[in-house]
């Protein structure tokens, strides 16, 4: 003969699980869910990037240039250019006018070192400009891409 109070217990022991057990059962399917969702989206990553490397041999094959053939042709071109020399010479001026300014009476040297410090108050717009120049002619892009879109606040990506 059965108790009828076991029979009232076991049926509320039942609810109060059944109250807890559903929560969770929903927060599980929730978190495999975007387990799933986490998993496709990197599947899918890495079939673009794979795709991108195609692409970018595909383009070298058929003779477009790719960024890393910037640098290398602003190299061979600067073989026969006589601009890097001179964008040589006025960028290196200052440090050797203020090498040079040892030799001078020191009434010219504080006037040397106030123009130097001033390149400090170039507009950004013109300095980015002035980066560019000398990436293109140096071919530092690589180097000089970052640097630009740190001052220009920006995340860096491809330059």
């Amino acid at each position: 003969m059965a108790w009828p109070w076991v029979t009232t217990i076991s049926k509320a022991i039942d609810e109060v699980f059944g109250l807890v057990k559903e929560p969770i059962v929903e927060w599980q399917k929730r978190k495999t869910i975007k387990v799933q969702a986490d998993t496709e989206v990197a599947k899918l990553y890495a079939v673009a990037t794979v795709e991108k490397a195609k692409a970018i041999v595909a383009m070298a094959k058929n003779g477009q240039v790719i960024d890393a053939d910037w640098d290398t042709r602003a190299q061979e071109q600067a073989k026969f250019s006589w601009k890097d020399e001179a964008l040589l010479l006025l960028l290196f001026s200052p440090v050797g006018v203020l090498f040079l300014s040892a030799f001078f009476p020191v009434k010219y040297q504080a006037q040397i070192i106030a123009a130097v410090k001033a390149l400090e108050e170039f507009p950004t717009w013109y300095v980015v400009m002035l980066l560019g120049i000398v990436a293109s002619v140096f071919g530092l892009r690589w180097l000089i891409g970052p640097l630009v879109q740190k001052i220009l606040g920006k995340k860096p990506d491809s330059f």
